[in-house]
Parts: C-alpha cells; structure tokens; sequence
C-alpha cells in the first residue's frame, strides 16, 4: 500500500473499532478491495496495538480510579484518609464478571480465524451485528448502573464481547446493545465496552505475536515495517475520532442507528463475494 493508502487503511481500522460496524470486517473488505489475499502479521499486530494503546488512553482516567479504590480498599478502615470508592470498585467487579466470557471467546480465536478468508461468511455477521445493534429497539430501556447491576448482565454484555470473535460483529456494538437492552443507561453501558475491549485486544495481540513468531519477519524491508507503524499511529488517531463521534451520537440517540450501515455492509459484502 501507499503511504496514503496505509493512513486511509489504519484510520479505518481505529474508527470502526469504536465505532459499531467492525473494524475486522472493514479491514477485510478493504484488502479484497485492494486485491490482497489477506492481512499479513506484522500489519494485524500493528494496527491491534495501535487501537490497544488509543483504547488504554482514552479510558486512562476510569482505569486510575478504578486502581486507586483497590489500593485505597486494601488500607484499613480506620487508617483512610477519604472515603473509599464504591463505584469504581462495583465497576471494576462487573467487568472481572464480563471478562470470563471474553476469556472464553478468545479461546476460540484459532477456530474462527479462518472464517475471515471467506466473504460469505463475512457478509453474514455483518448481517448479525445488524441486528444485535437494532435489539434495544424493541426492548424497554432503563438507568441502571453499577449500583444495580446484576452479575447475570455483566456476563451477558460480556458474551457480546466474546462473539465479536466473530469477523464482522463489533465488540463495541455487541456489548453496549446488549447491556442498553438489559436496562443498562446507554452511557454506561458504553464505558463498560470501551474499558473490556482493552483486555480483549490485548488478547489478539498476544495471538498475532505468536502467529508473527511462527511465521517469521523474513524478506520484511525497513520502508514496509515503517508503512505499518504509520498505519498503527492512524489506527491511534482513528480510536480518538471514533470516541468524539460515537459519544456525541449516543447523547442525543442511540448506536442502533448503525444497525442500517451493518445491514447495508452485509449486502455489500455479498455481493463482492458474488463477483469474486
């Protein structure tokens, strides 16, 4: 790819992790548009840690409480200096909880990862983030947040999680409209899916170092490794845009909006794979 081409490229990658349509599904599509057989390892471990770095960034401020409350709460009571922090505690709870399915999902990483050679396939769990996204249209809504908020939901917004394992279904979109559909404020339930995609990326980043080990960095030139740095710093900034853009969206409406785009994707996608 061109130098332009690689910006374009991680840019996308970063906005479509944020926002609910798939980065892997758009990734996918971008290189059969390309003509490329498929995403070579080094490209995939650079863009996961670009999007890794702009996840952990972003939630910085929620992850620094939630690590002072659990050192504030090992000090004894009458040692404390202020108040311990209950929310940031029954928050960093609710997302252990949602982390047992997530743990499992990757699991099956090695499974699934074949699926993403196949269009078909791909054309299909777009069409089931499609409608993942458009469940909360049908189901009340609610405020609850962490102060009520069951063990049960946080294992089923971390199932989310775990099926975007799946290419084309976002973790970002499962996880927020399946708490959003469970009562969950719409608000909360998207800072609890920006905060579990972190250890989720950081479990494909493991996986795309052991595939980079087993494959080898051979005939790799130093302008290529820096094209996918480049692309890896667009994947950073894209994470940032994806942010400003999906919170703006989500104080006025709602992400089942890109229920239609999933839809309009899936289609796209099929057909692509028609003329393939």
């Amino acid at each position: 790819m061109s130098w332009l081409e690689t910006v374009f490229y991680g840019l996308i990658a970063g906005l479509t992790e944020i926002l609910p349509v798939s980065s892997h599904a758009h990734r996918i599509l971008i290189l059969n548009l390309n003509g490329e057989a498929s995403e070579p390892a080094l490209l995939r471990l650079m863009i996961h840690l670009g999007i890794l770095a702009g996840l952990y960034y972003s939630c910085q401020n929620h992850i620094t409480r939630m690590s002072r409350a659990v050192r504030l709460a090992r000090i004894p009571k009458r040692r404390r200096k202020r108040p311990l922090d209950t929310r940031s505690l029954t928050d960093l709870s609710i997302l252990k909880t949602m982390l047992v399915p997530i743990l499992l999902g990757l699991l099956f990483y090695n499974s699934v990862a074949p699926l993403s050679d196949k269009l078909s396939y791909v054309a299909g769990f777009l069409l089931l983030n499609g409608l993942i996204l458009h469940l909360p249209r049908y189901l009340p809504g609610g405020n609850k947040d962490s102060q009520n908020l069951s063990g049960a939901e946080g294992l089923l917004m971390g199932l989310g999680g775990a099926i975007s394992m799946l290419p084309g279904v976002s973790c970002i979109g499962a996880v927020s409209s399946i708490g959003t559909a469970r009562g969950v404020e719409k608000n909360y339930a998207l800072d609890l899916a920006l905060l579990i995609d972190i250890p989720l990326t950081l479990g494909l980043v493991v996986f795309d170092l052991i595939a980079l080990v087993s494959q080898g960095v051979s005939g790799l030139s130093f302008g290529t490794v820096l094209t996918y740095i480049v692309s890896a710093a667009a994947a950073f900034g894209g994470i940032f845009l994806g942010i400003r853009l999906l919170r703006a969206l989500v104080k006025n409406h709602s992400i089942d909006m890109f229920a239609y785009y999933s839809l309009g994707a899936a289609l796209f996608t099929f057909i692509l794979f028609l003329n393939i």
